[in-house]
């Protein structure tokens, strides 16, 4: 089904907000899907601890947590949380780990469709640092709200309330996956605030090196970490392998302008968002139009800029040899290429498909950035798009989409 406009459930587009500091943001996200027809997903947990691992891409002096149960089906019973620091796989450093309450109780309880923030927690991260946040439940879940193709392992327990091992013998089970958290947020007042990635599997990191931190999102983390203080960003992973725009697809997640709103929008201290998405709606459904899919992003762009954030434009790479391509699919896809780099909609473009391409072929990737499927990058080329980047543009195209709409 197509999805004709943006959705904002329960919400009307506010008046650019005034640019106060920003008390939390987001240092670590997680885009939630619905549960898969079958697997651990279906059939969800009881009496056993999840320990998902997470690598924040900026650093804070405290933290909080947002757990989710958006794909839920009955109420969520959480019974005990943790977060500590990661050693080495479901291993946390002695002595690191911290209580985590909800309202001052170490219980709680998350109705169907809703998330929730924990409460602050007194805890030092450093940019880069991977955690273990343990949830316990003892109660059967049902079906979970998850994250699949992490591109890093998480584990689950041996039955029991293990959130305070430091060991990893409780923890024999490993997923490629993060259920029930979708969100860490720090106190820094270093960072200017949050970038949000949007996309899918090539914002999600497929065919980068699993457990190396090698997606585009943690690179450009890494790169916008080294601004002046005060102007650093931080980088949220919005992405969703085999997302689109327009289809709402299942295990791939609600189409891009269903879930625009909760997964960049509603994100801690976001400040601009980037786009890298349509691939998949041109590849997965023959007849998409260029047109479709800039009207897609117009709508994103003109909700994102009614809360004042700036959106950031990445040009489809080319994917001949991808299973998907056909040649009038590349036609469609050059379209959408020349709207994102002549139309001036958005606030500024990183052209991604001039980067990855083969300089002998422009509707190959070049080889050297290929992962093997003519898609999806490898981390070289994930680095390359980044190296594209001029970090310091996106200061200024924050400050300058703020100051015109305020003053429209």
């Amino acid at each position: 089904m197509v999805a004709a406009a943006v959705s904002v459930p329960g919400h009307a587009a506010a008046a650019v907000p005034p640019p106060a500091p920003v008390a939390w943001i987001g240092t670590w996200a997680a885009a939630q899907v619905a549960p898969a027809a079958t697997g651990l997903s279906r059939t969800g947990f009881r009496n056993v601890t999840v320990r998902d691992i997470v690598h924040t891409s900026a650093g804070g002096s405290e933290i909080r947590l947002r757990l989710s149960n958006l794909f839920g089906t009955r109420p969520l019973a959480i019974d005990d949380v943790r977060v500590a620091l990661d050693r080495l796989g479901a291993q946390t450093v002695v002595g690191s780990g911290r209580q985590v309450t909800f309202a001052g109780r170490d219980a709680v309880t998350i109705p169907a469709r809703k998330r929730e923030f924990s409460d602050p927690v007194k805890m030092a991260v450093g940019p880069g640092q991977d955690l273990a946040v343990s949830i316990f439940v003892k109660s059967a879940t049902g079906p979970a709200t998850w994250h699949p193709d992490a591109m890093a392992a998480s584990y689950y327990s041996t039955p029991g309330d293990h959130t305070e091992a430091s060991g990893a013998a409780d923890f024999p089970n490993a997923f490629n996956a993060w259920y029930f958290l979708d969100g860490v947020d720090v106190v820094n007042p270093a960072l200017a605030g949050a970038v949000v990635t949007f996309g899918a599997s090539t914002t999600d990191g497929v065919g980068s090196t699993a457990n190396g931190n090698e997606r585009y999102p943690d690179d450009l983390a890494r790169l916008l970490l080294g601004l002046p203080a005060g102007q650093r960003l931080s980088v949220l992973n919005a992405g969703i392998s085999g997302n689109e725009l327009l289809y709402d697809n299942g295990t791939a997640g609600e189409s891009g302008l269903t879930r625009f709103y909760r997964d960049a929008i509603e994100q801690s201290g976001v400040r601009a968002v980037v786009i890298w998405e349509g691939s998949n709606d041109i590849g997965d459904h023959p007849g998409t139009t260029a047109s479709q899919v800039t009207g897609a992003y117009l709508s994103l762009i003109t909700l994102a800029h009614a809360y004042g954030i700036a959106v950031i434009g990445a040009t489809l790479q080319p994917d001949q040899g991808a299973h998907y391509y056909t040649p009038a699919g590349n036609k469609v896809r050059e379209a959408v290429n020349r709207w994102i780099t002549t139309s001036d909609a958005f606030d500024g473009v990183l052209n991604f498909d001039k980067v990855l391409r083969d300089p002998f072929d422009p509707n190959e990737l070049w080889p050297p950035y290929d992962s093997g499927d003519h898609l999806h990058p490898n981390d070289a080329g994930y680095q390359a798009a980044v190296d594209s980047v001029d970090p310091r543009t996106f200061g200024s195209l924050i400050a300058s989409v703020r100051r015109r709409l305020a003053g429209s």
